[in-house]
């Protein structure tokens, strides 16, 4: 016979243990908006952890206010990018005393816009955008945009380095003596990817190099981007080395050389940009651009505070050696900035 369930410790109660009114409660949970004084705020708290109260998430939604929420649209948590973004993000809102709403939109404008309403009904803080696109929302709830940004775009936006980060990485395998480059990119040269793809055809020109022929689109879904990278190499013009624009796309160019008796890098250089755990732990990391997504997340809720400032912020990457580029095992450890201040 299950035993009698045991009632949640109330607002009330915590104010009773404490001494004090519900009101000076509410001010000390919410930062205000009266200023409460040390000793009491110390009470509260001491109350709160002895009655294990938890406030209800939506319990900071005040009148005419904001909850402790914020909302965060990604394409696909399934790629681990977004995977690995979404954790930092939900990681620094905590540390700020939020909770983060997730919506996957699979690069649906329309999922987006429902998402954006969904999201706005329950007054957040703000909301994280990082496809680009433009989400329905009331005028009210300030957005960021995180990785990329809508062209033309009046809110502020945390982005990364991608035009020089490639370019690093390309020069990288240039240095390795690899003349022959294939760049594997998305089905669209827009956001990241244009600076992505940009800095590989800036590095290639540089050294003299065509390009024309050697930029191979295709989707982010991996059994595509494996299917296209085994025709690729099957080809009679199969290159000496692989840039794919992510880390994604590079592990499936490694598994599918592999798969076809390709050694990497013996017979096949790859590189990528990303930064992933998958790609980077092991004893066969990949040779990539390591993005500061703690910092992306940590920048992004500063910006929630300026929403009408406009503010862009560009982010540097690192090189991250592995051992996919030619260089020996043990190389790994040392990594190169970017400039941000140039090719973007």
């Amino acid at each position: 016979m299950g035993g009698k369930r045991t009632r949640k410790p109330t607002l009330l109660d915590v104010s009773r243990l404490a001494g004090t009114s519900t009101a000076v409660v509410s001010y000390v949970l919410n930062g205000g908006p009266r200023p409460v004084a040390e000793k009491t705020r110390i009470k509260v708290e001491e109350a709160m952890r002895m009655l294990g109260y938890r406030r209800n998430p939506l319990a900071g939604a005040l009148s005419g206010g904001r909850s402790n929420l914020v909302g965060l649209l990604v394409p696909d948590t399934a790629n681990a990018f977004f995977g690995e973004l979404s954790r930092c993000v939900e990681a620094e809102g905590r540390r700020r005393g939020l909770l983060t709403l997730l919506g996957n939109t699979g690069y649906h404008p329309s999922r987006a816009d429902e998402y954006g309403v969904a999201f706005s009904e329950l007054r957040p803080r703000g909301i994280f955008v990082t496809t680009g696109e433009e989400p329905q929302q009331d005028d009210e709830t300030p957005w960021v945009y995180v990785q990329w940004a809508a062209p033309g775009a009046a809110s502020p936006s945390v982005v990364f380095n991608d035009f020089d980060g490639a370019k690093l990485v390309v020069e990288h395998l240039l240095w390795h003596g690899h003349r022959d480059i294939v760049c594997v990119a998305g089905e669209i040269a827009v956001g990241p990817a244009h600076g992505r793809e940009g800095g590989w055809r800036k590095a290639m020109d540089d050294a003299g190099l065509p390009t024309e022929g050697r930029l191979i689109r295709t989707s982010f879904d991996r059994v595509e981007v494996g299917r296209t990278v085994r025709q690729v190499l099957q080809s009679d013009n199969r290159p000496e080395a692989i840039y794919a624009t992510t880390d994604e796309q590079a592990l499936v160019a490694i598994r599918t050389a592999t798969s076809l008796g390709l050694r990497v890098p013996g017979d096949l250089a790859v590189v990528g940009f990303d930064g992933i755990r998958e790609a980077r732990l092991g004893s066969f990391p990949l040779t990539t651009v390591s993005l500061p997504l703690e910092e992306l997340a940590a920048r992004a809720f500063d910006a929630l505070d300026e929403p009408d400032s406009g503010a862009f912020v560009v982010l540097d990457g690192a090189l991250s050696i592995g051992v996919t580029c030619g260089c020996e095992p043990g190389v790994a450890a040392g990594t190169s900035q970017v400039d941000a201040a140039s090719g973007v």
